[in-house]
């Protein structure tokens, strides 16, 4: 999206797959509450719910068909990045909805039963827990601190401190979520690793690199 700043191109396709992956994590959370446990909601309905966690690749909708005219409707980069967050705000209303582990991050609680795909990886993943946890702390500091909320950023884009609070909430509930995996492997724990090192904290305040770090297989 960067190498478009004259928002020449436009993303109404990826835009609709952003929309109806919102749509399909509100239904879920609306019925949750009358289902059971998330994990054995999620495994009975895998079917249906096939789509739920998956995230649109991002891309301009030239690359799909030659010749695409501009539409008088068409989703700017700007527009787009708008649907992005919002379907990020969806996502860490899934994440923090989970009633299974729903405060379990912030007390540092990580499995202490992981099995590993190669034992060799133990010290690789002792190392990202501590990271985690530090982490962890330092967001908890400043969320504590009152310089940031999120419920500010959930009302206004104005504050890109806040957005970057909410950003490092969603990346390390998602990295804790990995580490709680019954099994993992060395490419996982690497993920880990790099998403973790995107994230720092300097004279109490969060400075987020962009990336883009698929989860591996």
């Amino acid at each position: 999206m960067e190498s478009d700043p004259y928002e020449t191109r436009q993303y109404n396709l990826v835009a609709g797959e952003f929309q109806q992956f919102q749509v399909l994590m509100h239904r879920f959370l609306e019925n949750e509450p009358f289902q059971g446990p998330r994990v054995q909601h999620y495994i009975k309905n895998r079917c249906v719910l096939r789509n739920l966690l998956q995230v649109p690749v991002i891309k301009d909708d030239s690359r799909d068909k030659i010749g695409v005219r501009r539409r008088k409707d068409a989703i700017t980069c700007s527009m787009l990045l708008v649907i992005i967050e919002e379907s990020m705000r969806v996502f860490w209303d899934f994440l923090r909805s989970d009633k299974d582990d729903n405060t379990a991050i912030w007390k540092g609680l990580l499995s202490s039963h992981v099995e590993l795909q190669d034992p060799a990886d133990s010290e690789l993943l002792l190392q990202v827990q501590t990271i985690l946890q530090k982490k962890e702390r330092k967001l908890k500091d400043i969320l504590r601190s009152g310089n940031c909320i999120v419920k500010k950023f959930q009302k206004s884009h104005e504050e890109r401190s806040d957005q970057l609070v909410f950003f490092s909430q969603v990346d390390l509930k998602l990295v804790w979520r990995v580490l709680n995996m019954s099994r993992l492997t060395a490419e996982q724990l690497v993920w880990c690793h790099k998403k973790l090192s995107k994230i720092n904290f300097v004279h109490r305040k969060i400075h987020v690199e962009p990336s883009f770090l698929p989860f591996p297989c």
